[in-house]
C-alpha cells in the first residue's frame, strides 16, 4: 500500500518528518505572498512560525490543510507533502485531508450548539457510532482539551456562554475529537486574557509527542515558550528555520536578530 502511495503520489521525504515543503510558493493573482520555502515540520514536535504582519506565515498555516482551496484567485507551486503524499496533488481527498489535520484558529469559533454536540459533530458526521461511543469521545476529548472537569455538568449548554478561552479549548477539544494527525494553530492565543493563554500553552505542551503541532503567533516569549522548533517569516520567505533555542539567542540571519530583538515587527 505505501509503495501505491509512493508512485501516486511522490517519494517519502523522511520518517521523522509529518510535513514537508519544498520549493513552495503562494500566489494570489499576481501577488507572490509565500515564495519558494523550503522546510521540514518534525512529527511530534511543535514548530511555531513567527514574523509581522503580512509576511506570508498564516498563508502558509492555512495551505497545510488546503483552507486555501476557499481563496479566489489563490495558486500554488511546488510540493508540500503530509507523509510523502502531496497535499495539492489531484486525488487527494481534501475531507480526508482536514480530518488528518485540524485547525484551530484566531478566534474562537464554537458552532451555536450545546457544548456536547460541537465536540460530537465531526465524529457523528462520519457515522457508524453509537450513543455510547459518542459520549466516550466527547469525554475524552474535553479532558484533552484540559475543559472536562469545567463542563462535564453542563454539556448540554449552549457553547456561546462560554468564556473565550474556554470556547478556545473547545475549538481545540472539537479538533482533536476527529483524531487528527496534526494540529494546526493560527494565533491561537491572540484574543485571550493571560490565564486563558498560559492553559493553552500548557496543552499545546501535553498535545506534543502525540501530535504534530504548528502554531502561528506573534508573541515571541510564546514562541520560545511552547516550541521546539522556530520559523521566522518575512516578505513571505523563509529566512530562517531551526531549533527554537538556537534561533532565540544565536540567530543566523541579521533579520531573525533584528525581529526577535524588537527592532522591527
Amino acid at each position: 500500500m505505501e509503495d501505491e502511495k509512493q508512485k501516486r503520489y511522490g517519494a517519502k521525504t523522511g520518517e521523522d518528518t509529518a510535513i514537508s515543503a519544498r520549493n513552495f510558493s503562494v500566489y494570489y493573482g499576481n501577488f507572490h505572498a509565500v515564495k519558494n520555502v523550503n522546510m521540514d515540520f518534525v512529527r511530534g514536535k511543535v514548530t511555531a512560525i513567527i514574523g509581522p504582519s503580512g509576511c506570508g506565515k498564516s498563508t502558509f498555516l492555512r495551505c497545510i490543510n488546503r483552507m486555501n482551496d476557499l481563496v479566489d484567485g489563490c495558486r500554488t507551486e511546488g510540493s508540500l507533502q503530509l507523509d510523502g503524499i502531496d497535499i495539492y496533488h489531484k486525488r487527494m481527498d481534501v475531507a480526508e485531508l482536514r480530518r488528518r489535520i485540524g485547525m484551530v484558529f484566531q478566534r474562537p469559533n464554537p458552532f451555536p450548539k450545546s457544548i456536547y454536540e460541537n465536540v460530537a459533530y465531526g465524529p457523528r458526521l462520519k457515522g457508524g457510532l453509537s450513543k455510547d461511543e459518542l459520549d466516550a469521545i466527547v469525554e475524552t476529548s474535553l479532558k484533552r482539551a484540559a475543559l472536562w472537569d469545567e463542563v462535564k455538568d453542563r454539556l448540554a449548554s449552549s457553547a456561546l456562554g462560554m468564556s473565550g478561552g474556554q470556547q478556545q479549548r473547545l475549538c481545540i477539544a472539537r479538533a482533536l475529537a476527529i483524531k487528527p494527525e496534526v494540529l494546526l494553530m493560527d494565533e491561537p492565543c491572540s484574543a485571550l486574557d493571560p490565564k486563558s493563554t498560559s492553559r493553552i500553552e500548557d496543552l499545546m505542551g501535553e498535545l506534543s509527542g502525540e501530535y504534530t503541532i504548528a502554531v502561528v503567533t506573534h508573541n515571541m516569549q510564546q514562541a520560545a515558550r511552547v516550541s521546539d522548533f522556530t520559523a521566522f517569516f518575512y516578505e513571505g520567505n523563509l529566512v530562517e528555520y531551526g531549533a527554537t533555542d538556537k534561533l532565540f539567542t544565536n540567530p543566523a540571519h541579521k533579520a531573525t536578530n533584528d525581529y526577535i530583538t524588537g527592532r522591527f515587527g
